[in-house]
């Protein structure tokens, strides 16, 4: 069966297509689960679309060197598919990543996923199924089991990131005057541009001390203050 699977035929290029699909969708469901913006189609679309540009450096090469036979002097690289298949996806995966929302940037991974399964598309027109299902594996694991570990560490870290609402810009010297009093250093701050009928807000960077690196001690002391009216921790 993988000797059929290897040779070039109707069968094999149906078989590659399909399982295309199937890896780019295993990848795809967990991204939709997530709501990202790329999800389900555009991961099947995207290991698809590499599958067959694969196949046609295949077969164009098959023909030059059969059927349309133009001579030795012909040179044909079928490479360059694959290199224009990989410098494209980068225009779509750079359209993925934006400035969301309080100094967090939103799409690395979507960007890298869109990437990786890419370059899975063409391990699969190559007919390089075993690394196909490595990839797959590994992905599988660093996006879906690696999630809640990566949250975890993030919460117990010394750097953590506050965005807090306030009453008026007077009061940023109350909340960061707390932070100090916590033992934790402010490495950066900004405050947000003022938006009618809300209140004002900051994101600030602290680091915590080693003797009590709390989060939750933290924003504690930052929310039993009558000036603030949220606090919360950004994890990005």
């Amino acid at each position: 069966m993988a000797g059929l699977l290897d040779n070039f035929t109707f069968l094999s290029v149906l078989s590659r297509l399909l399982l295309a699909a199937v890896a780019g969708g295993i990848v795809g469901y967990g991204r939709s689960k997530k709501s990202q913006a790329a999800g389900l189609r555009t991961y099947i679309i995207c290991c698809v679309g590499a599958t067959l540009a694969t196949l046609l450096a295949f077969y164009q090469y098959e023909m030059l060197t059969g059927p349309w036979n133009l001579g030795d002097s012909f040179k044909f690289d079928a490479s360059r598919y694959s290199a224009a298949v990989i410098s494209g996806i980068g225009f779509l995966a750079a359209g993925s990543i934006v400035r969301a929302t309080h100094q967090q940037i939103a799409g690395l991974t979507t960007a890298i996923g869109l990437f990786v399964v890419v370059c899975m598309g063409i391990a699969i027109g190559v007919g390089f199924y075993s690394v196909v299902i490595c990839t797959i594996l590994i992905l599988l694991f660093v996006l879906e089991g690696m999630y809640y570990f990566e949250s975890a560490f993030k919460r117990r870290t010394r750097n953590l990131t506050l965005l807090v609402r306030f009453e008026s810009v007077l009061d940023l010297d109350r909340i960061t005057g707390i932070i100090r009093e916590q033992g934790a250093e402010i490495r950066e701050y900004e405050i947000e541009p003022e938006k009618k009928g809300e209140d004002r807000s900051a994101v600030i960077g602290v680091k915590l001390p080693k003797a009590n690196p709390s989060h939750s001690t933290l924003l504690s002391s930052v929310a039993e203050l009558d000036c603030v009216t949220s606090v919360q921790e950004l994890i990005s």
